[in-house]
């Protein structure tokens, strides 16, 4: 009589899955952070080069030069020259990710692939590489001869808001100074308690805030307009957030002034050597920050330890 042997159903053999889980075809998405940056929206990537060092030309400004056409060389053409500087990106934060595909669990999927894992790598990968984008946005700004970019500089408010009128003065107070040192306010990040404040009151009268469908709301995370800024909402700031990124209720800029530069150095599926099966694996290098600080406002309110000292 043959022997056969069987595994019982709930053989486990590794502390993560079992072989008699059956996985669907459909990836539920990780949503637990807002992608919230996009290229050309909400930063710039145009000084994005392969090198890990990047220098940014900062254009200075000059004043008109006046002259009586009657006197003395009035005519003549003033020879001026662009007092610029020079701003550092450096590509010095790695992201990485991996996560082992079993050949055993695999063969079982529904799907019949590693695909399932390769794409939550991805999704996985795309949330840190959020993650460190804000957190170059609302970084300490860089001193006027620092070596490298800094954060966004700190708005002159720390005063929480709780209705829309106090936030939307605010945000004016704000975008007064930006456009004061020419630049073009074009983005607002708002957490989601200040966006609570947006939709509740959409339908205001007199309100300036034009919200945007249900539909977009969703595909984009653009929650609508004010003054001619794109409006969008976050969960990197505020909520259960930490430090500077807690306390933050807006950040608003120039998106001209925020740049970003990374790399996707690796994506790939390489054959484990400790197990039965391969590593799902991704990296990318990234660097970026504010340009020019005074083209992006971020109001950091102050915490309750604060307020009570």
């Amino acid at each position: 009589m043959a022997y056969t042997e069987t595994l019982p159903s709930s053989f486990r053999f590794n502390t993560n899955e079992t072989v008699d889980v059956i996985f669907s075809k459909l990836l539920v998405a990780n949503l637990f952070k807002d992608q919230t940056f996009k290229a050309g929206v909400t930063f710039t990537d145009k000084y994005n080069e392969r090198g890990g060092q990047i220098y940014v030309r900062k254009l200075g400004k000059t004043a008109a030069t006046v002259k009586d056409a009657t006197s003395a060389g009035g005519m003549d053409l003033t020879h001026t020259e662009t007092k610029d500087t020079l701003v550092l990106i450096q590509k010095k934060d790695v992201i990485s990710r991996s996560e082992k595909c079993y050949d055993l669990v695999e063969s079982l999927r529904a799907s019949g692939k590693s695909i399932d894992k390769v794409s939550e790598v991805i999704e996985e990968f795309k949330e840190g590489c959020q993650i460190l984008w804000m957190s170059y946005l609302i970084a300490t700004p860089a001193a006027s001869n620092a070596v490298g970019m800094g954060g966004a500089t700190r708005s002159a408010s720390t005063t929480a808001d709780t209705t829309l009128a106090s936030l939307t003065s605010s945000i004016l107070s704000d975008r007064k100074q930006i456009r004061a040192k020419g630049g073009q306010a074009d983005v607002l990040i708002i957490n989601p308690d200040m966006e609570n404040l947006f939709l509740a009151s959409a339908l205001t009268p007199g309100n300036a805030f034009i919200p945007e469908t249900n539909e977009e709301m969703l595909k984009t995370g653009k929650i609508g307009r004010l003054y001619g800024m794109s409006v969008f909402s976050s969960n990197l700031i505020g909520g259960d957030n930490t430090g500077d990124a807690a306390n933050c209720e807006y950040i608003i800029y120039d998106h001209d002034t925020f740049a970003l530069a990374c790399d996707i150095t690796g994506l790939r599926m390489v054959n484990a050597i400790d197990f039965f099966g391969s590593y799902a694996q991704i990296e990318g290098l990234c660097g970026g920050g504010v340009a020019n600080p005074d083209l992006a406002i971020a109001k950091v309110v102050a915490s309750d330890d604060e307020e009570t000292a």
